[in-house]
């Protein structure tokens, strides 16, 4: 079958996940363009709509998109997938990993079946190549394609900006959002707290929680809620420390947020910190990971503040060019 590609993105336009397939696909048709777009916010009749010429038609997938549980969410793309009616390629975000939990076999059993299902698979870094291996399929290949870095430089804030420690991204247990908080507690109380973000569905409570203890302390605590990217940019720049202490992470799109916006955030050495600082040196600070290590962290970068800056002739890698090119070739393989 000949045709354009398509991308479809599934859910919330403000679901971080959306937003990064908005970005590929943005990227990859500046490489051709005999790429389509369609959205659906949820799951229903007439799917293939607008993508009916397509050879191929990509999805970026992860369980909390498609459905309340893994089994429900592993259902509904199934469905998707026979809807279309011709090939899927997909690219898997936040892959099964023992910090799950009880969720984890449940998780396991939903990315193992839309793997099987598509015709070919992609992932964010070799840290989820090496998840998917072990816990999902060994005998199928995937590609890696490391997240893009859509940089941005923003202007620094003045030296009378009020100070803060930063945390991007949804509100959700074991982000590292009350651990940052209360790596603060020897720090001035004059020092704010700031979560760029909004509470994940569910999540409500830990809102509640990170006002309680930094009221506390006596320090502010600041929670955005939803923000463009534009206002994302901005009030990246306004925070005097980035941290980004999600001790489990496989792929993030909060430290690329971060770094695209010409960041250096605080990140505890794991195996994807590791392999993102050898692919993109001078984009990082990174300590050990665990509370203590980010305290001392935090006091650290305030001592210094230039080094929570990436030098201006740092370029992140990949850039948005690069993940265009890859998903270029990559798909039009696929719909071969």
């Amino acid at each position: 079958m000949t045709g354009p590609i398509g991308h479809l993105m599934v859910g919330p336009r403000s679901h971080g996940v959306v937003r990064y397939a908005k970005s590929v696909f943005d990227a990859v048709s500046v490489e051709s363009a005999d790429h389509r777009l369609a959205h659906m916010r949820t799951l229903g009749a007439g799917v293939a709509s607008g993508l009916a010429e397509c050879a191929l038609v990509h999805v970026h997938v992860t369980d909390r998109l498609f459905g309340r549980t893994p089994s429900q969410a592993r259902d509904n793309v199934l469905a998707m997938i026979a809807a279309l009616r011709r090939p899927v390629s997909v690219t898997l975000h936040d892959l099964p990993q023992p910090s799950d939990g009880r969720a984890m076999h449940a998780r396991i059993d939903f990315f193992r079946s839309v793997a099987r299902s598509a015709t070919g698979v992609i992932v964010s870094s070799r840290h989820e190549a090496s998840l998917f291996a072990e816990y999902v399929d060994a005998s199928i290949d995937v590609e890696v394609v490391p997240l893009l870095f859509d940089t941005v430089r923003v202007d620094k804030p003045s030296a009378s900006a009020a100070s803060t420690v930063g945390v991007l991204g949804y509100l959700y247990p074991g982000k590292g959002h009350l651990e940052t908080l209360q790596a603060m507690s020897d720090l001035d109380p004059s020092i704010g707290f700031m979560a760029l973000g909004t509470p994940s569905p569910g999540h409500e409570d830990l809102a509640d929680d990170l006002a309680k203890i930094a009221a506390d302390m006596g320090r502010r605590c600041t929670i955005t809620g939803f923000l463009t990217d534009d206002e994302l940019r901005r009030a990246s720049a306004e925070v005097t420390v980035p941290v980004a202490y999600h001790r489990h992470m496989s792929a993030s799109g909060s430290i690329n947020s971060w770094i695209s916006a010409g960041r250096r955030p605080l990140v505890p050495r794991t195996a994807y910190t590791d392999e993102l600082a050898a692919r993109s040196p001078g984009v990082l600070t990174m300590h050990a990971n665990d509370d203590l290590a980010l305290r001392a962290a935090i006091e650290s970068a305030f001592a210094n503040p230039a080094s929570t800056w990436i030098d201006s002739a740092v370029t992140p890698s990949p850039t948005a060019a690069d993940v265009g090119r890859t998903h270029e070739r990559l798909l039009r393989r696929w719909s071969a």
